[in-house]
């Protein structure tokens, strides 16, 4: 997706905002696969009115083409969908004035609805009693317990992360509805194309698996133990897939090798559960090469 989405904005003068809730995490790199960022260049021409207001006021320029969407929470913070969408929103906007097209890449299907379909949140507030219960209980119980308050839910969500556990059921005890039903759509913001990557499942696995090798490789153990020291072993980034396995062998619960089987897993059993929820959305063109991605935004912006 990412190789992808970079030659999309080179060809339609775009540029790419990255909707994926794990890169938007400082120095969380390796685990998350960002790509490699340019060297910082004074001649990139960028406004900076807009700039100034929010976190991630400058986006990264990776081969040129400028990157929005990283680094812009400490892995300690606990950074929402509803943060995000505002984010993106700005973003979009400042992309659109500078009549420029803007692409946007990602896995994370409830952040790229809420930007596309202008999704509304229900405001709840944190329940510090509920979360103290919930955080004496095992994931696998707090997942029994989520899908009886919100079958649907339950089939999207990633029952191994129990900090997005904890705030659904959150939600569900405090307002006594299913959390998955509590997202409202709002009035169109943006006429889009969907475009989604059909890869074979004996493709997918094999690149999970490289991945996951090449991030060993890189120095992934050192990057978790670094953000483990810097924000705390319970800092809410590292619940994600990738940080939590390397966090239980830490922890003493898995040796070295079982969390990196665990690491190649965990990233198949999500890939299912991102296309269970890609494949509601009719609109969706499948591809099977970059070409033709290329080829239907060609007719899509012409």
């Amino acid at each position: 997706k990412t190789a992808c989405g970079l030659e999309i904005a080179r060809a339609f003068d775009g540029e790419v905002l990255a909707v994926d809730s794990r890169t938007v995490y400082r120095d969380m790199d390796i685990g998350t696969a960002k790509p490699s960022f340019d060297e910082k260049r004074d001649d990139v021409a960028l406004p900076t009115s807009i700039h100034a207001l929010f976190s991630g006021g400058k986006p990264k320029m990776v081969d040129g083409i400028p990157h929005w969407g990283f680094d812009l929470a400490e892995p300690s913070e606990d950074y929402s969908v509803a943060e995000f969408q505002g984010y993106a929103v700005r973003v979009i906007a400042d992309i659109l004035s500078r009549h420029r097209l803007p692409v946007l890449v990602g896995g994370t299907g409830l952040w790229m609805d809420a930007i596309v379909d202008n999704l509304s949140f229900p405001e709840v507030p944190p329940n510090k009693t509920l979360r103290e219960e919930f955080e004496r209980r095992t994931t696998d119980d707090l997942f029994a317990e989520y899908q009886r308050h919100d079958p649907q839910g339950a089939e999207e969500i990633d029952r191994d992360n129990k900090r997005r556990l904890v705030r659904a059921l959150e939600v569900c005890r405090e307002t006594g509805q299913p959390f998955s039903t509590l997202r409202k759509r709002g009035p169109e913001k943006y006429h889009a194309l969907w475009v989604g990557m059909d890869v074979p499942k004996e493709v997918l696995e094999q690149c999970i698996g490289e991945r996951v090798n090449q991030m060993i490789a890189k120095g992934l153990v050192s990057e978790v133990r670094r953000v483990r020291e810097r924000y705390g072993a319970d800092a809410p980034a590292l619940f994600a897939i990738g940080y939590r396995e390397i966090c239980e062998f830490f922890d003493g619960y898995l040796s070295l090798e079982a969390a990196i089987l665990e690491m190649k897993k965990n990233p198949r059993r999500f890939a299912k559960r991102q296309m269970t929820w890609f494949k509601r959305r009719e609109e969706i063109v499948w591809v099977g090469e970059c070409e033709e991605a290329l080829a239907e935004v060609g007719a899509f912006v012409t």
